[in-house]
């Protein structure tokens, strides 16, 4: 710290927070953090240094940096936005730290000791459900939900504190598809509440769930940062007194910036990636959706006996092939194009729908009638339309927007081809998406970037095709040989199809989880 008497330079100081600024905006986040670490204590006194060395950390991933940044600047005077940032950062520090675990009330912990379990009961903590949310998420919850009870079980599940947001009426208790749900809800949302003291309250709230429930065990799957479920049943778990599965559905820890090259080097990266790493650890078992993902998990120090691939499926009656509905594509403009298109939420960077609007172009200009379908909502919805503008190719791309539940797979069948097309990104290497397996089993030829999860769906090239992942020459190749000569691609198609339907089905998996049950219930906890 500098001393009182010392004089500040802010020429100086707003020379190196221009500099900082440049060096982080254009994606050099090494040399920008390292210039505010460098500096930090001795420009302490510069609040608009600080503020900069804040930014800089924020978009670098360096919480340590941001924490320290902010109590500098506490001690030149405080106001009530730097307070709750202060303790927004305190909170996100302590959810990912080694020591920290979500705390149940007192009293209530005390009486979860004395529960007795119910035979064959599981209580499933996830991230969303049906009705209020639909995904691919959602629909894997769904059919395992319903694949469990017909296999015996007595499945509940139960979402996170204050879901759904944004909707005013929604019962304590519902049933979806014969599958009692539990919403564990506030009638007050506290505003600005930091993720430890948000995890209290979840995890309290669950524990008094769990006390009314009596499950002989808990199944939790991902949340939104991954962990956050995981550390809150597990505290319940232990508490209680029964085990916990926990599945891995993704991994999240690199999604917390759309700066791909930087994503895997930060700070935060780290910190998320060890705590999901513990919670693997902590687990009775884990249960994971391909090949590729249990290797990573085996690979962070999960015991191999430990970890089960139950892979995500598909009713194959239900999602059975349909001939193209020409009053849609009369709708969407689409009656005689050549469709590639994508189903999937418009959220995540890592999708790469960019690829599919810049392919749209490139086909065009080379005298293909083709047209980008982008079926789904989401955050980035904006910026892929303006991007549409700015390369001039919006007459031949067609944004849907949300569709209806109900429609959902007459607008699969408006694809000649589905596309996947994910970027080079830690999740979409390792997580296979649910997806890609619909379009297969409604018969619609695939193409995919080549990335491990990917291919792996796809049979290294025996259920369909791939393109070079980020490569806009090789997917609009790939793209146009399909269009050219279809007939190896619908081969491929109808290998994929009967592979769907013998080795993807939700049934199959109702069986592969009793098993995983079955083997942690006998091992004792």
């Amino acid at each position: 710290m500098v001393s009182a008497g010392r004089v500040l330079n802010p020429t100086r100081a707003g020379a190196l927070v221009r500099r900082m600024e440049r060096l982080s905006s254009s994606g050099d986040h090494s040399s920008a953090l390292a210039l505010a670490e460098a500096h930090l204590e001795d420009l302490s006194r510069s609040r608009t240094f600080l503020r900069e060395a804040r930014a800089v950390a924020a978009r670098g991933g360096a919480i340590s940096l941001q924490r320290r940044a902010a109590a500098l600047e506490l001690e030149r005077g405080s106001n009530p936005r730097l307070l709750r940032l202060a303790r927004e950062l305190e909170g996100r520090w302590l959810e990912t730290s080694p020591e920290w675990s979500p705390t149940v009330e007192a009293s209530l912990a005390a009486a979860l000791s004395r529960v007795r379990p119910v035979e064959g009961r599981v209580l499933h903590v996830v991230k969303v459900t049906l009705p209020y949310r639909q995904s691919g998420y959602s629909v894997r919850t769904r059919y395992s939900l319903t694949a469990l009870a017909a296999a015996g079980w007595e499945p509940i599940a139960v979402t996170p504190l204050d879901f759904p947001e944004n909707v005013d009426e929604v019962p304590a208790e519902e049933w979806v598809d014969d599958v009692r749900h539990l919403r564990l809800r506030r009638p007050v949302v506290p505003p600005h509440e930091p993720f430890d003291e948000y995890l209290d309250a979840w995890a309290t709230a669950l524990a008094n769930a769990a006390a009314e429930s009596r499950p002989e065990l808990i199944h939790v799957h991902s949340g939104r940062r991954g962990y956050e479920t995981a550390l809150v049943a597990l505290a319940v778990g232990e508490l209680l007194g029964v085990p916990v599965v926990y599945e891995v559905r993704g991994f999240f820890e690199s999604l917390w910036t759309s700066d791909v090259r930087w994503a895997e080097q930060s700070e935060i990266f780290r910190r998320r990636r060890d705590t999901e790493t513990r919670c693997m650890q902590r687990a009775a078992a884990v249960v994971t959706l391909s090949e590729s993902m249990r290797a990573e998990i085996v690979a962070r120090g999960v015991r191999e006996e430990h970890v089960h691939v139950v892979p995500n499926g598909v009713d194959a009656d239900t999602f059975a092939p349909r001939p193209r509905s020409s009053a849609l594509a009369a709708r969407w403009g689409l009656a005689g194009r050549f469709v590639f298109g994508y189903v999937s939420n418009l959220d995540h960077f890592r999708e790469g729908q960019e690829l599919l609007i810049e392919a749209a172009l490139r086909l065009r200009r080379r005298g293909v009638p083709a047209t980008a379908l982008i079926v789904g909502e989401g955050r980035r919805r904006g910026q892929l339309e303006r991007l549409a503008q700015d390369v001039g190719v919006e007459d031949a791309v067609v944004f849907t927007g949300r569709v209806p539940h109900e429609e959902v797979l007459d607008y699969y069948a408006l694809c000649d081809v589905f596309v996947v097309p994910r970027v080079d990104e830690r999740a979409a290497r390792l997580v296979t998406p649910l997806k890609p397996l619909e379009a297969m089993a409604l018969g619609i030829p695939l193409l995919v970037s080549d990335l491990p999860a990917l291919v792996e769906i796809i049979g290294g090239g025996v259920r369909g095709t791939s393109f070079r992942t980020g490569d806009l020459d090789s997917l609009t190749a790939e793209l146009e040989a399909i269009y050219q000569d279809p007939s190896r691609a619908r081969a491929l198609a109808d290998e994929a199809r009967n592979w769907v339907r013998t080795e993807r089905s939700w049934a199959r998996n109702g069986q592969r989880y009793g098993e995983i049950y079955r083997s942690v219930l006998a091992r004792g906890h």
